[in-house]
């Protein structure tokens, strides 16, 4: 294991030193050098220890033990309870886990002291090495403080200030990092600029005498259902941060999947090409069957299970497969617009908004009786889980387009504004999916939407929605 240093407890003499001195005679230099081991990252806990790169089998980082979403975790935080901590830390190992992300940021928490908390409870009831999770310096600082062995931060990012905040602590506590591949300008759109943020990264953390090993690239999932193009590029990234900088690579795996049905045949079809791209850890949900049936089954197409035997020990049953359903015609031209706008059919909508036209129907009977009934139907299979995401943006747009030939119609027309609502993602969020779903519903029902955008401070806020006398501010975070 590379041990360099070996010590005695209480009732330990010079004598056992001797002892132990004398069994390791001559074998030090048999020992690996971890310090320079060929691109291995090595991390510990108080009773065992994870190596991950270098052609070793994919780390998988359990992501459980985190609130987003979890109501009763978040709930059990603000009490200062540590069972739900307890139960998944255990069972994500159970599962196949060999990281655990620990984060415990939720809205009305003391996160510096949940986190110590956290790291204590998490580190008792499993063996393996801890993934701090947090962008909370004070959080991070206090649970390096608690946690034995060596740790892995998540993360620090391009930005001067993250690399400014983080870094340091990395350095003063010996633990590795993970650098996500963004910056103050976001997301980069191409491979090669989110390399050159990775590099960025490694040589500040180089100069502050952090290992290059000890820094764990994460290239970014963006959700396909918006960015279907980027998919690809975040797989190049991963090859290029291997090839030319020479440095480990993790993901946030599951983000891929984000707004799609049966999100597990995505996210594990990705989870197998990242991995064939270079992937070294994947932070996933160890108790999802899909994805650990790909990484033990490309773990044996990528020759790092030898002789298959933790495939041969999982496996002994088969996979089954299901079918999908078909769904009944509409009736008049109103059923049309309807289905139309739940279909998503932007290229025919016009079509039949003329038809309505040519059949008498008035531009609010069109709106009123045949799209929005539509839109309120897609919002209903949207809540049961029946449409996704990628059909309810097209969806929106399909009400986008239909208006503006509506709009046609009803120049010279004064028609009342329901409302005048600001809308805007707030600094230090870059993701606004959902946002611009929310505002092409609210212009398509009769509100006046200002939008301004992505990354907005909370002043500039503030200012626009008093100079544009708005009725509700509306924040996506």
């Amino acid at each position: 294991m590379g041990v360099r240093i070996i010590g005695g407890c209480c009732g330990t003499t010079p004598a056992h030193i001797g002892a132990m001195k004398d069994a390791l005679a001559g074998k030090n230099q048999a020992l690996p050098d971890i310090a320079s081991s060929g691109g291995t990252t090595w991390l510990s806990s108080r009773g065992g220890h994870t190596a991950l790169g270098n052609g070793r089998p994919v780390a998988i980082i359990g992501e459980r033990i985190n609130p987003t979403g979890k109501k009763g975790f978040a709930a059990e935080l603000r009490e200062g309870k540590v069972s739900y901590i307890r139960r998944e830390a255990m069972e994500q190992v159970i599962a196949g886990a060999t990281l655990l992300d620990v984060n415990v940021g939720a809205p009305g928490i003391d996160e510096p002291a949940a986190m110590e908390q956290a790291v204590f409870c998490a580190a008792g009831a499993a063996s393996v090495p801890l993934v701090l999770d947090s962008s909370n310096p004070e959080a991070l600082e206090r649970g390096l403080k608690s946690a034995d062995g060596k740790v892995l931060i998540n993360s620090v990012n391009g930005e001067e200030k993250s690399l400014g905040r983080i870094l340091p602590l990395a350095k003063k506590y010996g633990a590795a990092v993970i650098g996500l591949t963004l910056d103050e300008n976001g997301i980069p759109e191409t491979a090669e600029a989110r390399t050159a943020i990775a590099a960025k990264i490694a040589d500040r953390a180089i100069s502050l005498g952090i290992r290059r090993n000890d820094v764990i690239i994460d290239c970014l999932t963006l959700a396909v259902s918006a960015e279907q193009k980027r998919a690809l590029e975040t797989l190049a990234a991963i090859r290029r941060v291997k090839g030319q900088l020479g440095l480990n690579t993790v993901l946030g795996v599951s983000n891929i999947s984000f707004g799609l049905p049966c999100r597990p045949l995505i996210s594990s079809a990705f989870f197998a090409m990242a991995m064939e791209a270079g992937l070294d850890a994947a932070i996933i949900n160890p108790k999802e069957q899909a994805m650990m049936d790909v990484w033990r089954s490309v773990m044996v197409l990528l020759n790092r299970d030898a002789n298959a035997a933790t495939y041969i020990d999982a496996y002994k049953g088969a996979v089954a497969a299901s079918a999908g359903q078909v769904e009944a015609a509409p009736q008049d031209i109103r059923g049309i617009l309807a289905k139309a706008v739940i279909d998503g059919d932007v290229e025919n909508i016009v079509d039949h908004v003329e038809a309505a036209l040519s059949q008498g129907l008035s531009p609010l009977e069109i709106s009123n009786n045949g799209l929005l009934p539509g839109l309120e139907e897609v919002g209903r299979r949207f809540e049961k889980n029946i449409v996704f995401l990628p059909q309810v943006m097209l969806s929106a747009e399909t009400m986008k387009t239909a208006f503006s030939r509506l709009k046609q119609e009803m120049q010279g027309m004064k028609l009342e504004s329901l409302g005048r609502i600001l809308m805007a993602t707030v600094e230090g969020d870059i993701h606004d999916i959902g946002k611009n779903i929310v505002c092409t519903l609210l212009e398509n029902h009769g509100f006046e939407v200002i939008d301004l955008g992505k990354n907005v401070p909370a002043a500039r806020i503030v200012a626009e929605a008093k100079a544009h006398d708005v009725d509700a501010v509306g924040l996506s975070a």
